[in-house]
């Protein structure tokens, strides 16, 4: 069994801490977040991450200084908030402004054009074309998928398994639930769908586990159901941000048991550049949380180094996957119970989260 970690970084300008652009414009999580904190992290701990670019980024002549002369491996590629690119483009400056819109709210010639127009940016600017690419806030559709092929991509990373996004802000709904939680080629016509074949453009989900909260805690915390409804699994993505180095490595070796049949593990952990420097972001306002992510950060490298997982490029694993092992391994058994799709419309898809997770024989996270 090989195990690989990606890391998918989506990189924008600093921000305050309801995610609106700093005013005037600043780019120190670029300028000092990358350059000088995270990608020494990275080099030291031989991991190739990748870089996806809003462009606001990328229209920042002194961003793409940096980003161009980065040394060691690294990966850049694309990150869409499609409010700020033409056509149909909202603001001319970005300052004080806040990225909202969704890419696959937009009609399809409308969201082509603007994935045209980032993609063509990004090689005005750095000499070649992008193949990966993440929607802002997840929000990639069928669309969106079939502009990313026509385009030359390989890889897109928008897909959250287990989480379904469908809050107000929102025309169309993400529903990402079902997804797979490992790599996987897309069909013409569901995000979240296998194809038989192995072309076209790679999915790599971010990594996002479901794991069991202790029935006490739960029935407490909802007032035996009075107060809300009780939820007694939780999502724990494989984010430093928002989890510790404790709940990174569990995920791992949950997914390590889920996909022990399989001949490839990946691990895909995402955050932002401007996560690891205080008060531009949203969740670290201070030093200390900083240094805590960094400190969850470089602990959950040192646990890969460990346990044998190989830092990759998404464009190397898109390598792997399109080649296709000459011998397909036998999934296990939670895998297959995964891959069911029509498990919803005997359980609900609640129903489904919880029996992957119960068959499951590890200690799960609390």
């Amino acid at each position: 069994m090989k195990k690989f970690l990606t890391i998918t970084i989506d990189v924008e300008p600093d921000c305050s801490s309801d995610w609106t652009y700093s005013s005037p414009l600043t780019f120190t999580g670029v300028e000092k977040g990358i350059k000088d904190i995270l990608h020494p992290l990275f080099i030291k701990y031989d991991l190739v991450p990748t870089y996806l670019l809003n462009n606001v980024v990328i229209e920042n002549e002194a961003s793409v200084a940096v980003l161009r002369e980065l040394e060691g491996a690294y990966e850049l590629g694309t990150h869409l908030h499609p409010e700020f690119i033409a056509p149909e483009k909202s603001f001319d400056n970005y300052a004080g402004k806040k990225a909202r819109a969704n890419c696959c709210d937009y009609p399809n010639d409308i969201e082509e054009g603007k994935l045209n127009a980032i993609t063509d940016l990004f090689e005005s600017k750095f000499g070649y074309k992008p193949i990966v690419f993440r929607a802002g806030r997840f929000a990639a559709g069928v669309n969106t998928i079939r502009v990313l092929k026509k385009l030359g991509y390989k890889v897109d990373t928008s897909v959250t398994p287990h989480i379904k996004w469908d809050d107000h802000t929102r025309k169309n709904i993400c529903d990402f639930k079902n997804a797979p939680e490992q790599p996987y080629f897309m069909t013409d016509f569901s995000m979240i769908e296998k194809s038989k074949l192995s072309e076209g453009i790679l999915q790599i989900p971010v990594s996002i586990a479901l794991q069991k909260i202790p029935y006490w805690k739960e029935w407490l915390f909802s007032l035996g159901g009075l107060r809300r409804k009780p939820y007694y699994f939780k999502r724990t993505w494989l984010r430093p941000s928002f989890f510790g180095d404790k709940e990174l490595q569990k995920l791992v070796k949950q997914y390590q048991f889920t996909y022990q049949g399989e001949e490839i593990i990946v691990y895909n952990m995402m955050f932002h550049n401007i996560e690891v420097m205080p008060g531009i972001n949203p969740y670290a306002p201070t030093q200390k949380d900083c240094d805590q992510i960094l400190a969850a950060m470089e602990s959950f490298f040192a646990f890969c180094k460990e346990e044998g997982i190989r830092g990759i490029s998404t464009e190397e694993l898109y390598d792997r996957y399109y080649a296709k092992p000459s011998k397909a391994a036998k999934p296990s058994l939670v895998s297959r119970l995964s891959s069911l799709s029509f498990l919803p419309y005997l359980l609900g898809s609640e129903e489904v989260e919880a029996a992957v997770a119960l068959f499951s024989e590890l200690p799960l996270a609390v």
